[in-house]
């Protein structure tokens, strides 16, 4: 009997792994059917996925601020929603307006200044008092009394008192300090009328005063029209410069002493009536003064 090897074999044997041959290659799979996406470049697929990913946080976020909202955690600027009140029905059956919003509290009328109502001018004595009543007689106290009243130079005044009867020439200062004196001491000052500005010439009634201009024709000398006539008043200033007070106009003036004075312009000293810039220096006068009767 033969012991010799016998040959190799031709063909593969049947035991893959086996130590007798190789491994048998896998079996080939069909090639992938790709789809949209898949046949994109790679381009058009990175912004198709950019979008995608946005979307799921932007879906994420609304949810996420619907939850918070039903829970009562929304954000700190968010508004309460307005309720409306609805009021009950009047017995009238009528229905009243939605909303319903609180009474109004209503303030004092503020009174408007002395500037702006046609008060007092500054320089006058804001504590001056009301005038007298009317008295039912009068006592003659000087009648017919030739009085001068001056227009001084630069800024000084020039001032008449009825009550006394007297005049004065004041400087700037010594009238500020007059002034100032009257209105801690609530008396006005003593002047009735000044007379300052050598260009415009003021004529001026004191505060405290009441005054009427009238004409020679109108112009009583009853000492109850007289005062009938201040206590309607109507004169407060008159620039001389304009010469608007001629010669024979009648003032009648309540003192701030409740006396009634019927002051008679007679004629004027300097200046010009062609000028507007040059009142007359002095105003000539003749006066005639009554007090209350008791």
């Amino acid at each position: 009997m033969s012991t010799a090897p016998m040959p190799p074999s031709n063909h593969p044997h049947q035991n893959a792994g086996s130590p007798g041959g190789p491994f048998p290659p896998p079996p080939s799979r069909p090639p992938r059917r790709q789809g949209w996406f898949g046949r994109q470049s790679e381009a058009v697929r990175i912004t198709v996925i950019g979008a995608v990913i946005a979307g799921v946080f932007s879906l994420a976020g609304a949810v996420l601020t619907s939850a918070l909202t039903d829970k009562g955690e929304g954000p700190s600027d968010a508004k309460a929603p307005t309720e409306s009140v609805t009021a009950p029905p009047s017995s009238s059956g009528q229905q009243p307006s939605e909303e319903s919003s609180p009474p109004s509290t209503s303030s004092a009328p503020s009174t408007p200044s002395d500037q702006e109502s046609g008060g007092p001018s500054p320089d006058d004595s804001s504590t001056a008092p009301p005038p007298a009543p009317a008295a039912a007689s009068y006592t003659l106290f000087y009648p017919k009394q030739a009085m001068s009243l001056g227009l001084p130079p630069d800024s000084d005044l020039g001032t008449i008192d009825f009550d006394a009867p007297a005049t004065r020439r004041y400087t700037d200062e010594e009238w500020d300090r007059a002034k100032e004196e009257a209105d801690q001491s609530g008396v006005p000052v003593e002047a009735d009328l000044t007379y300052q500005n050598t260009l415009e010439g003021y004529l001026s009634l004191r505060n405290g005063r009441n005054a009427a201009q009238l004409q020679p024709t109108d112009a009583s000398e009853e000492a109850a029209d007289c005062a009938r006539a201040a206590r309607v008043g109507g004169f407060t200033e008159s620039t001389m410069s304009k010469w608007d007070l001629p010669a024979k106009t009648v003032l009648c003036v309540l003192t701030d002493k409740g006396n009634i004075a019927r002051v008679v312009i007679t004629g004027f000293i300097g200046g010009n009536p062609n000028s507007s810039i040059a009142p007359p220096t002095q105003i000539a006068l003749e006066v005639t003064l009554w007090k209350p009767g008791t």
